[in-house]
């Protein structure tokens, strides 16, 4: 029994990832993982991390959804957020990436370092595709931005 649970698990991490693109792998590190096929999830643990070739999300959840081709629909990162992106961090207390349309929405207590500069908000979206982020405070605290000189 334990060998098939671990052919299982070298199976799901080869093909759990979305396949899209060659170069599109994500890889997930975590201590516990938790696998509910009926509801097309995957929980990743504590100390969890995930990449690809350009964005690396560390948190202390990772949750994978999966639509019902078994491929990547949504993927959020919940509690210490911290995003490694190219001349970015970015961090917060949630962030949600959608790899189809290649979003990213970062939520609760957000901060982007980027070449120096700090700017600090409520919630963030991303757009990779566009190279556009759109950044906005709320009732309690408006946007704010240290600049370097």
């Amino acid at each position: 029994m334990k060998s098939i649970y671990f052919v299982f698990i070298i199976f799901l991490n080869t093909n759990v990832f979305s396949e899209e693109k060659n170069d599109n792998y994500f890889y997930i590190d975590s201590d516990k993982l938790i696998i509910k096929e009926n509801l097309l999830i995957s929980e990743f643990i504590g100390n969890a991390y995930a990449r690809n070739v350009e964005n690396h999300f560390w948190g202390n959840k990772i949750l994978v959804n999966y639509d019902n081709d078994k491929k990547i629909k949504l993927i959020t990162i919940i509690g210490n957020v911290k995003i490694v992106r190219p001349n970015e961090e970015i961090f917060g207390d949630k962030a949600i990436y959608d790899p189809k349309l290649e979003k990213i929405k970062i939520s609760g207590n957000v901060s982007i370092i980027q070449n120096g500069n700090i700017l600090n908000g409520s919630e963030l979206i991303v757009d990779l595709i566009n190279s556009t982020s759109i950044i906005e405070g709320n009732n309690n605290k408006q946007v704010s931005v240290k600049v370097a000189k």
